[in-house]
């Protein structure tokens, strides 16, 4: 019988090996996004820069970050902070040298990081030298951008008219006349950004040459910034309104943008960049990743994966908790977001969860700071790559900024009135190390910061939090040693279920008698709910469950006990452990293996 329980573990080893074959680092690990402004300032001007982060890697390996993803810190006069770039293969000098970035590359190379960098495709700084030479008609730079005739002559002001009604994401049209060249340039946001024409061969070129520059210096992959603009419909055409009444009539919500997002050709711009990310992957013998940001459907979102045997990106953005999941989401509405996304999958595509960024308000403001624990350990422990904006992992709050204090273009563009309705800076004010002044982004006769510090942080601080048992940085750092530990949520299956009105349930699942799986319970509910979770139909009968980690929990980690009785805190979640029964399939294998064994025997 010794024989027999030797070749059964070894089946059992071989099925969790075989379930784990194909997992990538990219797949398995959680991307940390790092706003640099606002991260670490080394030299005391009041601004993050890269010789920050270098000094506060050790960070990303203690929370259990695998990739760490940088907001551009490419040369630029800063009109969008960084996404308005004049210089593609250069380092601003706010942030460093290119020396600082190969120090940060090495750096993470050193501790077994993967450093990704952002990507601004769609557009350049009107600082840009071949913006410059665009205007002036110089070979081959001509049409490196788009440009259009005037509509005509206002007779009023004598001024000349734009193309069409397109109009800025930020606000205002978004046509800017060149009076040397006599023409308006598109710029799908301020004008400071003129966009890219991709429909001249030369550009795509130049922006592929430009992934493989930054590959070749160290950067692991890109994420790419504002996808669904690439393209607009060459004839030009008015917009329709949108007939939201949010929105005024200057305001980019209050069009269609049938004609400016979206449009097919796009895509296979983005195979492309996915074919140069291959080819440099092969060259350099290390794996890439290519991911891209696209607010836009469903059904769009996942053309982004690739078409037939083509390539594109290796996971597009999912923004389902950003955009669809809210403080009235029901139990049976966050099951059903959960399920569209995952049913929606081409075969063979990846997930990812992202539950905030820097250009929408942060989870625990947005959620609470109960729920927002609820959402980051649904964005861990659901299948597929994990992200995580800076500040989530200790439950950082949006600041308030006043007008006066206000930068950000968006909420500038927006006028004192809609600022606060449009801004970004509340999510972007500095990291909170500790409870010294300027929460330790800068030390204490240092420049006044960017922005100001959240007037929270002597009590909201990574410092504090690394002393308290369940703190939000100690769960965090639980859910990606779960990541990283656990088979199940690396590769296992998914069931999702309800219980009730207000307990929504998943579980991840391998078919192994021996291989522990995850029960995720959250409570959407304002009051803590008593839930009988036996009917979960991946819990075999009779099996006993272990607490792991949660929110505001009653119960201590390693505790026993019944699935008929789980008290769940409002707006909290819990996490457990359970051993499931083996599949029929399994078994099977087992029996013949067996009987094969007992014939020899004999």
């Amino acid at each position: 019988m010794r024989i027999v329980g030797v070749i059964l573990a070894t089946l059992l080893a071989q099925q969790a090996s075989a379930q784990l074959a194909d997992v990538d680092w990219w797949k398995t690990t959680t991307f940390y996004q790092v706003y640099p402004r606002s991260f670490k300032d080394s030299n005391a001007n009041g601004i993050g820069d890269l010789e920050g982060i270098t000094l506060k890697l050790d960070h990303f390996v203690d929370i259990g970050i695998g990739g760490v993803w940088l907001s551009p810190v490419f040369k630029s006069p800063m009109k969008d902070f960084g996404y308005d770039v004049s210089d593609f293969r250069e380092i601003d000098p706010i942030f460093g040298t290119m020396a600082d970035f190969e120090e940060l590359a090495q750096g993470c190379k050193d501790r077994g990081l993967k450093l990704v960098l952002d990507f601004v495709p769609n557009h350049s700084s009107d600082e840009h030298v071949w913006f410059n030479k665009s205007i002036a008609r110089e070979d081959p730079y001509t049409d490196y951008y788009t440009w259009r005739d005037p509509k005509g002559i206002n007779e009023t002001s004598g001024e000349p008219i734009p193309p069409n009604n397109w109009l800025s994401v930020f606000g205002g049209s978004a046509w800017e006349y060149n009076e040397e060249r006599e023409q308006f340039y598109l710029h799908q946001f301020v004008a400071g950004q003129p966009d890219l024409n991709y429909r001249n061969p030369l550009v795509v070129t130049e922006m592929e040459d430009i992934l493989r520059f930054w590959m070749d210096k160290g950067a692991d992959g890109f994420r790419l910034d504002a996808i669904p603009h690439l393209m607009e419909d060459q004839t030009f055409p008015d917009e329709p309104p949108s007939n939201d009444p949010e929105f005024t009539p200057d305001q980019w919500g209050s069009l269609s943008h049938i004609y400016t997002a979206d449009l097919p050709e796009l895509y296979p711009i983005i195979y492309g960049f996915r074919k140069v990310v291959d080819e440099k992957q092969e060259e350099l013998g290390r794996q890439m990743v290519m991911m891209v940001e696209a607010y836009t459907s469903l059904e769009n979102t996942m053309k982004y994966y690739g078409e037939g045997d083509v390539k594109g990106a290796h996971f597009p953005f999912n923004f389902e908790f950003i955009t669809n999941v809210n403080n009235e989401t029901t139990a049976s509405e966050l099951k059903e977001i959960i399920d569209r996304w995952q049913n929606a999958l081409p075969s063979g595509a990846w997930s990812n969860w992202v539950i905030g960024n820097h250009d929408r308000t942060r989870v625990a403001s947005r959620f609470g700071r109960d729920f927002s624990i609820a959402a980051i350990t649904m964005g861990q422990l659901l299948p597929g790559t994990a992200i995580t904006y800076n500040g989530e992992e200790i439950n950082m709050e949006d600041t308030w900024i006043s007008w006066a204090d206000t930068v950000d273009p968006q909420g500038c563009q927006a006028g004192p009135e809609f600022y606060e309705k449009f801004s970004r800076d509340p999510v972007r004010t500095p990291y909170q190390w500790d409870d010294s002044v300027y929460a330790g982004f800068t030390i204490p006769d240092s420049e006044k910061p960017w922005l100001p510090v959240n007037g929270n942080y002597e009590e909201l601080n990574l410092a504090a939090q690394k002393q308290e048992e369940n703190s939000p940085y100690a769960i965090y750092k639980k859910l990606t040693a779960m990541r990283k530990d656990m088979n199940a949520v690396k590769s296992g299956q998914l069931g999702t279920s309800t219980v009730g009105e207000n307990i929504f349930v998943f579980t991840r699942y391998l078919q192994s008698a021996d291989e522990k799986s995850v029960l995720v319970v959250v409570n959407l509910a304002e009051n803590e709910v008593n839930a009988d979770l036996t009917g979960v139909p991946t819990l075999r009968s009779g099996a006993m469950i272990t607490y792991h980690v949660g929110v505001n929990s009653s119960y201590t980690a390693g505790q026993e006990l019944s699935p008929s009785s789980v008290n769940v805190p409002a707006r909290g979640s819990l996490v457990f452990l359970y051993t499931n029964a083996a599949s029929t399939t399994v078994l099977a294998s087992l029996l013949l293996v067996f009987s094969v064994i007992l014939s020899l025997l004999h």
